[in-house]
């Protein structure tokens, strides 16, 4: 009698999706939230996407950047910002997990008046070296001292793992000279 787990290690590869392989390697899941009301959209090659309430959820390329345009922002209902997003690193997760366990990337209200007003906000999403402490901040971000680099700061508390830059208010034209 062949010892247990003989039978199927041994047997061919079945056609058919397979949880691991349903997203390419270096694709992370990213889920991108707004504010109550806020309509987010993503460039993509063919132009934008319809502008949708979040969250909206994609998975997007490590390293890569992405463009995003962001509406209905309370109080500026006329007004679309256009930030921009990169994932920096890929959560490891179980095979087949990695839609349960997106990177979660909050734009609050504070970080869409700021950009309105004229301001640049660059806000790094990172993940704690101690996942049994909670954290310490009570809404779950804080601002760095001037001077200092975000990212910067961001690696010495834990690994980076998605970047935001919003200020944009129009967005960038590719037209060559």
């Amino acid at each position: 009698c062949p010892p247990p787990g003989a039978i199927g290690f041994q047997r061919r590869p079945q056609p058919g999706p397979r949880p691991e392989s349903v997203l390419p390697e270096g694709v992370q899941p990213v889920e991108i939230r707004g504010p109550e009301g806020t309509l987010i959209a993503i460039e993509t090659a063919e132009g934008w996407s319809p502008l949708v309430a979040g969250p909206l959820r994609m998975g997007l390329v490590v390293g890569q950047a992405y463009r995003l345009r962001v509406g209905g922002i309370a109080g500026r209902e006329d007004l679309e910002l256009f930030p921009s997003i990169r994932p920096l690193a890929r959560l490891d997760v179980p095979p087949g997990m990695a839609w349960r366990f997106p990177v979660e990337v909050v734009i609050d209200e504070d970080d869409l008046r700021q950009a309105a007003a004229g301001g640049h906000v660059r806000r790094i999403v990172y993940l704690a070296c101690e996942s049994d402490r909670p954290d310490v901040t009570p809404n779950g971000w804080f601002d760095v001292r001037p001077g200092d680099d975000a990212l910067d700061v961001a690696r010495t508390l834990g690994e980076p793992m998605a970047e935001v830059v919003i200020g944009n208010r129009l967005p960038a034209t590719d037209a060559a000279p």
